[in-house]
C-alpha cells in the first residue's frame, strides 16, 4: 500500500494584503514554501543523492512503500520474508521501499528487486538466516540500492552459487549501490554479474567467505568508489573474465579502494579490459597485494590494458605457501596473453621477507607484453630481490624503482 499524505494551503501572511508592492512575496514562491512544509509534516520528503552532481534523483514519496505495510515486523526474529518481497513486487516503477532504520529484517530465502527505476532504502537491515538462500538480488535496470545494512547469521563454509552472493548485481543497466554495508557472506559480498552502467558507491564490505566485490560476466562500464574492504575470504576487489562467458569485463575504474586483510590477493583483474584502479590502500593479504593475471586454471580471459595508479601495499604476501611478492603479473593459460599493462607510483612496504621478489612478472603459457612497473618505492623489510622473472626476454620495462631510498637500475 502506498504511502499517502495530504496537501494544505499554506497560511496567509496578513500583511499581504496591504503591503506595497515591494513588499509582497511572489505567488509561486508562497506556493512552494506550502508544499514542503506539507511534505515535511507528513515525513515524506526523501532525497536521494545517486550519482552526484546533474544526476541527482528522487523518487515520488507517494509511491514509497514500507515493509511493515506488508506484515513486516523488523525484531530480527519473526519470519520477514514474505512480507519484504511483497513490499518488492509491489512497488511501482520509480518508487522506493523503506527499511525502517533502527530495524532489523530476518528472511530465510533469495530477495529479488526485480522493479524498474526501484529504489530500496530507509537505514535497516535485512539479516539473512540461511546461508545457502541468502541473496539480495538486483534484477532490473536502474536500480537504486542505498543506506541499508546485509548481514547473515554464521557461515558454515564458503558456497558459490547465485543465491549465496549476498548483493547480487543479475545484468542490466544503470544500477547504482551507494552506502550499503554488507557484514557477512556465504560467497562474494558484492558480485555484479553481467551488469553495465553501474556504480558502487561508499560500500562496505566485511567478513566474507569469498572476495569482498566481485565484478565478472562481462560487466562493463562501471565505476566502484571508495569501496572499504576488510577481512575477507578472498580477493578485495576482484574484476575477473571467464573466457565461457564470452565478452570480458571492460572499461571499469576502481577509485580509492581500501583493502585491508584478504586471504587471497588486495585488488585484481584476471582477465579483462580496460581497468583501472587508482589511488590504492592494501594491506595484509594472504597473496600479492596488486595482481593481474590470464590463469589457466580457471580458464579466463585476457587481460589488455591495465593501469594501477597510485597509492601504497603494505603487508602483502603474508601466506608463506604462496610466492608472489606485493605486485604480480602472470600468464598461465594457453592461447591468451596479458597486454599494456602499467602499475605506477605506488608506496610498496613491509612484504614478506621470504617471498622471492618485491615484484614479478611470471609466465607458465600464454604471453606477456607491454609491462611498465615504474616509479615504484621499496620500503622497510622485504624480499631480497627487487624484481623476479622466469621470462627475462618478455616485453617488461622497470623504470624509478628505488630501495629504501636507494635507485634500483632500471631493467628493460
Amino acid at each position: 500500500m502506498a504511502a499517502t499524505g495530504s496537501s494544505t494551503a499554506p497560511p496567509q501572511d496578513p500583511d499581504a494584503a496591504t503591503a506595497p508592492p515591494s513588499r509582497r512575496r511572489p505567488r509561486r514562491v508562497l506556493v512552494a514554501v506550502g508544499v514542503v512544509v506539507a511534505l515535511l509534516a507528513a515525513g515524506l520528503v526523501w532525497w536521494l543523492v545517486v550519482r552526484g552532481g546533474s544526476d541527482d534523483a528522487t523518487y515520488d514519496p507517494a509511491d514509497a512503500v514500507r515493509v511493515e505495510d506488508y506484515g513486516a515486523v523488523g525484531d530480527g526474529r519473526t519470519d520477514d520474508t514474505a512480507a519484504v518481497q511483497e513490499a518488492f513486487d509491489a512497488v511501482r516503477p520509480g518508487g522506493a521501499v523503506l527499511l525502517s532504520e533502527g530495524r532489523t529484517y530476518a528472511v530465510d530465502d533469495v530477495l529479488t528487486l526485480s522493479v524498474q527505476g526501484a529504489v530500496l532504502t530507509g537505514g535497516g537491515t535485512l539479516l539473512a538466516t540461511d546461508e545457502e538462500q541468502s541473496s539480495l538480488t538486483v534484477a532490473a535496470d536502474d536500480v537504486v540500492v542505498q543506506d541499508v545494512t546485509l548481514t547473515i547469521e554464521p557461515t558454515s563454509r564458503r558456497f558459490d552459487a547465485f543465491e549465496q552472493q549476498r548483493l547480487r548485481l543479475d545484468g542490466h543497466s544503470g544500477v547504482v549501490v551507494r552506502d550499503v554495508t554488507v557484514e557477512g557472506s556465504a560467497a562474494a559480498g558484492i558480485y555484479v554479474y553481467g551488469t553495465r552502467d553501474f556504480v558502487l558507491d561508499g560500500v562496505q564490505v566485511s567478513g566474507t567467505r569469498a572476495d569482498g566485490v566481485h565484478i565478472t560476466a562481462g560487466a562493463s562500464d562501471g565505476e566502484v568508489l571508495q569501496p572499504v574492504v576488510r577481512d575477507v575470504g578472498d580477493d578485495g576487489v576482484a574484476v575477473v573474465s571467464y573466457a565461457q562467458d564470452g565478452d570480458p569485463c571492460a572499461r571499469i575504474r576502481v577509485e580509492s579502494p581500501v583493502v585491508e586483510g584478504t586471504d587471497a590477493r588486495g585488488i585484481s583483474v584476471v582477465g579483462g579490459t580496460d581497468v583501472t584502479y587508482t589511488d590504492i590502500t592494501v594491506s595484509s593479504t594472504a597473496a600479492a597485494g596488486v595482481y593481474v593475471a590470464a590463469e589457466g586454471s580457471y580458464d579466463t580471459a585476457s587481460v589488455d590494458g591495465v593501469r594501477v595508479e597510485g597509492g601504497t601495499v603494505t603487508g602483502a604476501n603474508t601466506d608463506e605457501a604462496i610466492d608472489h611478492g606485493a605486485v604480480l603479473v602472470y600468464s598461465g593459460a594457453e592461447n591468451r596473453s596479458v597486454d599494456d599493462v602499467v602499475v605506477s607510483d605506488l608506496e610498496v612496504s613491509d612484504t614478506r621477507s621470504s617471498a622471492s621478489r618485491w615484484l614479478g612478472v611470471v609466465v607458465d603459457a600464454g604471453s606477456v607484453s607491454g609491462i611498465e612497473l615504474t616509479d615504484l618505492s621499496l620500503d622497510g623489510d622485504g624480499p631480497g630481490a627487487e624484481y623476479g622473472t622466469n621470462e627475462p626476454d618478455a616485453d617488461v620495462a622497470l623504470t624509478g624503482i628505488t630501495r629504501d631510498g636507494d635507485e634500483v637500475p632500471d631493467q628493460n
